[in-house]
């Protein structure tokens, strides 16, 4: 897919399937939340009892023997596939049960709707597992607590201690202070601060899982440890708590699914919205079908005048008239206007192109077939080479060589290769050179500027030549310098408006029936404004038919 409209039309399907799926997907989840919500206010009334069954579940490993609560509502407790474990009521087809339980009884993942209390694991607190003490070792622990308390910490009563989930006594034993004076204290104290057999070997088992858990997700390696509340910890809590639900899961009751139902079994929770997978689909159907309709006008209306222009430049290859007409106020609008300015530049550019080749062809033709047929009249003895015509001869030879050394100074303007020497120039100086070399001309102001000066002087020799040529006799020519700035103006007969922008390109005459002889070549004033450029410098030109032309140069102080 390379063309604009097939990217349009899979972009807008695309942007219509996501849409479409996360509309889908938030209604979703939001009418999931929703339900939750609603169940949990429907179970708010029987936290009692969601308690017990949780209760029931740490300190059993099954579900026998369960004797449910009685309450003005039907309890039904199934496991995790719907078989009945117990039920409050008259027998129930598993079919016939709700399509969403009202909570799930277990004690590995309790629900924080009825357990606001329990852990950030969601771990029931109570359960033991395989670190559960024996007695013999629970009383031996609780002796050795009270014995610190008393003879090793100086208590005139022993207070009883807070115990883990598995009967351990929890005591602070200070090892940053002194050392116990006495080698009983240091014994007791070693025995509250040491792990059982038992207990040790359950935390290497959950050690085991928990490195497992962290090598499957790709986690670095971690050291599981003990806190002072002889809880493991780990920065890693889910894989933690992943690890402790299985190692307590043979400890504890399966999960269970309780539903909670008036006495003929109707649900009581909030109803369950169902969607019609149906009925959306073939709404995301209409929609794509919509979208992409849409899509296909728009992708339409947008490249056809792409194919506009594509068929335009095709024929400015061929030499052939490309613009367009395209009136969109759009970006293709203004990407129409910018390439029919470049079609009429370059057609502009191709006229002066041939122009400028027909009047080097013209300028060339005259002094050489001038010189050529003296020499053919000379070589036949028709004609002899005295003095005047050897003058003749080299008159032509010089206009050639000015046409060859203007060309050559255009060439080198162009490729940036035009070699300047600046240096400090006074116009006041150069102002009486000029009016020495063209009597008539009126010179006034002075200062100093930063250019060549034999350049500076071929510019405004130029200038000054021009307005003496298109001045009539009586008319005035004026040539004013101060602080870099440059103005040479005349009286002579002006430039049109529609002239004044070609003035400056080459081989441009405003009278083309002039010949060299009475207009030049029409290469001074590109030489001019390629100098002028070349000194970082700027020309303009002012002119009115029948009040005369005013060029102005500005130029760089230093």
């Amino acid at each position: 897919m390379h063309s604009v409209l097939a990217r349009l039309l899979a972009a807008s399907a695309l942007v219509a399937v996501c849409s479409i799926t996360a509309t889908a997907w938030l209604a979703a989840q939001s009418t999931s939340t929703s339900i939750r919500q609603e169940l949990g206010n429907a179970l708010a009334g029987d936290t009692a009892t969601y308690r017990s069954l949780v209760t029931f579940a740490v300190e059993h490993r099954d579900w026998t023997g369960l004797a449910l609560p009685r309450t003005d509502r039907r309890l039904i407790l199934t496991t995790a596939d719907r078989r009945v474990i117990a039920d409050t009521g008259a027998h129930l087809d598993p079919g016939q049960l709700p399509a969403v339980p009202s909570a799930v009884i277990d004690p590995l993942e309790l629900d924080l709707a009825q357990a606001q209390d329990a852990p950030a694991d969601r771990i029931d607190a109570r359960i033991a597992g395989p670190f559960q003490l024996t007695d013999r070792e629970k009383g031996s622990l609780a002796l050795d607590a009270e014995l610190y308390a008393v003879r090793c910490q100086g208590a005139a009563q022993a207070a009883e201690p807070r115990t883990t989930a598995w009967g351990r006594p929890i005591v602070t034993v200070d090892r940053t202070g002194p050392a116990p004076t006495s080698a009983a204290c240091t014994e007791v104290q070693d025995r509250l601060s040491t792990l059982t057999l038992g207990e040790s070997a359950a935390f290497n088992d959950l050690a085991v899982l928990f490195d497992t858990c962290l090598s499957q997700r790709g986690l670095p390696a971690e050291q599981l440890r003990m806190n002072a509340s002889w809880q493991p910890v780990a920065s890693s809590t889910e894989c933690l708590a992943n690890a402790r639900r299985t190692q307590l899961r043979p400890y504890v009751a399966p999960p269970a699914l309780l539903f909670v139902t008036d006495a003929a079994g109707r649900t009581t929770q909030a109803t369950v919205v169902r969607f019609d997978v149906g009925r959306v689909a073939l709404v995301a159907a209409v929609v794509l079908v919509l979208t992409v309709g849409v899509s296909l006008v728009v992708a339409l209306r947008m490249t056809r005048p792409l194919r506009t222009l594509t068929a335009a430049a095709e024929r400015m290859q061929h030499g052939d008239d490309a613009r367009v007409d395209i009136s969109s106020r759009s970006e293709i609008g203004q990407l129409a206007r910018a390439f029919n300015d470049m079609a009429a530049h370059r057609a502009r550019i191709d006229a002066q192109r041939r122009a400028m080749t027909s009047d080097i062809s013209h300028e060339l033709r005259n002094p050489l077939g001038t010189i050529r047929s003296w020499l053919e009249g000379a070589r036949d003895g028709v004609v002899e080479l005295d003095r005047p015509t050897l003058d003749s001869l080299l008159d032509e030879a010089l206009v050639l060589q000015r046409l060859i050394d203007d060309l050559q100074d255009l060439a080198l303007a162009d490729a940036d290769e035009l070699r300047l020497h600046p240096e400090p120039v006074d116009l006041r100086e150069l102002s009486d050179q000029l009016v020495a070399a063209h009597p008539g001309l009126v010179a006034e102001g002075g200062g100093v500027v930063h250019a060549d000066p034999v350049r500076l002087r071929q510019v405004l020799t130029n200038l000054v030549t021009n307005a003496f040529r298109y001045t009539p006799s009586g008319g005035t020519v004026r040539l004013l310098c101060s602080d870099g700035r440059i103005t040479v103006s005349d009286t002579g007969s002006g430039i049109s408006e529609d002239d004044l922008p070609h003035v400056f390109d080459r081989f441009w005459r405003a009278d083309r029936s002039r010949t060299r002889d009475t207009g030049g070549s029409g290469l001074g004033l590109a030489i001019v404004h390629a100098l002028v450029k070349a000194h970082n410098g700027t020309i303009t030109v002012e002119s009115a038919v029948g009040r005369g032309t005013t060029f102005t140069i500005t130029l760089p102080a230093r």
